[in-house]
């Protein structure tokens, strides 16, 4: 009897919330978040909240500043969602991205593709970036933080760090806008780090409804090819 009455509540609080807007917060991310109405994901979100027949409102703002609004409960949501982001708890999507992050050198300098071949080495990473611990807390890797993806392209090029850290579809258009992407060497099949990517919302009934939502949204994108047209365009 409690089981029923617990699905019940979930189904009438997802045909309560099926009217509202869901408010929700990113972060400025080349070519895939260019800004409220501009990139990927933000396609993506769209096509996800009018299949789940959500009126959306996209807000964008400093990756800190999004996971602080989120935590204040002013948005329902975050996304791109990642465990090394998130603090305390949460609700999540299913997976819509894995995020690969490679090493980026130049052509002619000997290769670096692991964790390990970065000792010792300057390497350059984005400000809010989402990086993998393993990077960041490894004191024997001289970490050089710029502000954007176009700063660490031009530091890598100039000889200023020996290596470049970023996601590999944001780091190539960063390559390509500054014309230096013949100049640069990566290996496509040996990312330094691999993470899931998800959409977050809070800790609560909403949450865990529009969580649900925006899950099931999905499946259908994947279903009609919509979601692999969308992403395509990432390539």
């Amino acid at each position: 009897m409690k089981t029923i009455l617990i699905t019940l509540f979930l189904l009438l609080s997802a045909f309560a919330f099926s009217s509202e807007t869901l408010t929700i917060a990113t972060f400025h991310i080349p070519l895939m978040v260019e800004s409220k109405d501009e990139g990927v994901f933000i396609e993506l979100t769209e096509a996800l909240a009018k299949e789940a027949g959500l009126e959306l409102t996209i807000i964008v703002l400093p990756p800190q500043r999004a996971l602080q609004e989120l935590a204040a409960q002013k948005v329902d949501g975050v996304f791109p969602g990642l465990k090394v982001l998130m603090v305390g708890s949460y609700e999540r999507s299913e997976l819509i991205y894995v995020k690969r992050d490679y090493v980026f050198t130049i052509k002619g300098n000997p290769p670096l593709e692991t964790i390990e071949e970065l000792s010792g080495k300057h390497v350059g990473v984005t400000s809010g970036y989402p990086y993998v611990k393993k990077l960041t807390s490894n004191e024997s890797i001289n970490l050089d933080v710029a502000n954007s993806d176009n700063q660490n392209v031009k530091k890598l090029t100039s000889g200023r760090i020996d290596a470049f850290v970023v996601e590999e579809r944001s780091g190539l258009k960063a390559f390509v806008d500054n014309g230096s992407q013949d100049e640069i060497f990566y290996n496509p099949s040996q990312p330094l780090s691999e993470q899931d990517v998800f959409y977050a919302f809070q800790k609560n009934i909403r949450g865990k409804v529009l969580a649900d939502k925006i899950s099931a949204a999905l499946l259908v994108l994947k279903q009609n090819g919509t979601f692999e047209r969308i992403m395509a365009k990432a390539q």
